[in-house]
């Protein structure tokens, strides 16, 4: 008898544990947004004031130039990404990429310029890399539990998420950065909104 219910209580007790880990992964990123009282600057010196966005589904990545793996790993798969979504005639008119980084200090105009070159989004108008103060960063990163600290080294360390944002600026969906960003998934999940 003392067994049954040994077996009972380990079962409640998983149940439990897997209903608490699905509520922290999915039902309390309900309802979140991106804030849109915050003006970023483009490293072209453009203001870019996030209440003026059209309504478009957005794939919003925090990076920083100097990122030494996750980041250039998930630029690299959105230049990908990008040109599925220019062959399906949606890449600008109706999907777009923020990439924000999250060492305004460090990246530079100038240094923001040269990793778009290199990743293909320099003279993009749907793909805007944005820099503000670190107040303004942080004001962005918050309501998605986007956490960054420099520890004064040059490795910034961070939370390792993407984001997709609906037309209305909601979480949709968040996306590992790095090796777990699958561009496919990703690729499905927007088209899915555009559609």
């Amino acid at each position: 008898m003392r067994k049954k219910w040994y077996i009972l209580f380990i079962s409640i007790l998983v149940i439990g544990i897997g209903i608490g880990v699905s509520y922290l992964e999915f039902w309390r990123d309900a309802g979140v947004q991106l804030p849109t009282d915050v003006s970023m600057e483009t490293p072209y010196g453009d203001t870019y004031n996030l209440d003026e966005m059209d309504k478009k589904v957005r794939i919003v990545e925090f990076m920083y130039t100097a990122c030494p793996d996750v980041c250039p790993l998930t630029t690299q798969r959105m230049m990908h990404l990008k040109e599925q979504f220019k062959q399906d005639g949606v890449y600008g008119d109706q999907v777009e990429f923020l990439s924000i980084t999250i060492d305004p200090e460090n990246d530079t105009p100038e240094r923001l310029k040269k990793y778009m070159e290199v990743y293909n989004a320099d003279n993009d108008k749907a793909w805007t890399f944005l820099s503000g103060t670190l107040e303004d960063t942080k004001k962005l990163a918050d309501p998605f539990r986007f956490l960054f600290k420099d520890n004064g080294t040059d490795y910034i360390v961070h939370t390792s998420y993407a984001y997709l944002i609906d037309e209305k600026n909601y979480l949709v969906a968040k996306f590992p950065m790095g090796e777990g960003f699958d561009k496919d998934r990703v690729y499905d999940q927007v088209m899915g909104l555009v559609n």
